[in-house]
């Protein structure tokens, strides 16, 4: 993580398309989208579905929950927009075509 800081050394090309820190990011994010959208469904029909509330606290702490879910979607993809920013246009490019010419971890 702290060479996303630029504390330390450039990593060493990897043969896997995605480090430890990303696979992490990418599989927290995804819970917390599936949370996000449990959660939404409590606090849309809070007494058709007041188990659901109840799990999470109440309809206020479902609230707050979602609210607080949503605040670290938005960081993960403020995090995803400053790394496009540091790495150039052609990652950029990558992303949203899903796919990269000659990719660096594949050369290593």
């Amino acid at each position: 993580m702290h060479r996303y800081f630029f504390c330390g050394p450039k990593p060493p090309p990897q043969r896997e398309a995605y480090n430890d820190l990303q696979e992490q990011a990418y599989t927290t994010v995804v819970i917390l989208g599936v949370l996000s959208v449990l959660i939404g469904f409590a606090i849309w029909k809070p007494v058709q579905l007041s188990g659901l509330a109840w799990l999470m606290g109440g309809f206020h702490r479902a609230r707050l929950w979602h609210f607080l879910i949503m605040i670290a979607i938005t960081l993960f993809i403020l995090g995803h927009l400053v790394m496009v920013a540091l790495h150039g246009l052609q990652n950029f490019v990558s992303m949203v075509t899903g796919w990269k010419k000659n990719p660096e971890y594949l050369s290593a």
